[in-house]
């Protein structure tokens, strides 16, 4: 049994940023905490445990989005106020 991730939604979860998580790909050319696929062919995978990981970065992606999402939305407001402040 492998344990839900369900912990990146706590408050104190530390979400890797998207820049670092950029940087980590273009050096490694696959995601952190992901095995490369040199190791899964080496090793194999643990299909319970890969998919729990899986599910983990669907949920971090999820949290990037939102965030995401609530700056689209701000930049949304500022650019209607603008256009506001042009008409007049």
């Amino acid at each position: 049994s492998v344990p839900g991730p369900d912990y990146v939604f706590e408050e104190d979860y530390n979400l890797t940023s998207l820049e670092s998580i950029q940087v980590y790909v273009q050096k490694n050319k696959h995601l952190p905490e992901v095995p490369s696929a040199v190791q899964m062919e080496e090793e194999g995978i643990d299909l319970g445990v890969m998919n729990m990981l899986l599910l983990k970065k669907v949920e971090e992606l999820t949290l990037h989005l939102i965030e995401q999402d609530k700056v689209n939305k701000e930049q949304a407001s500022q650019i209607a106020e603008l256009r506001k402040l042009i008409a007049n």
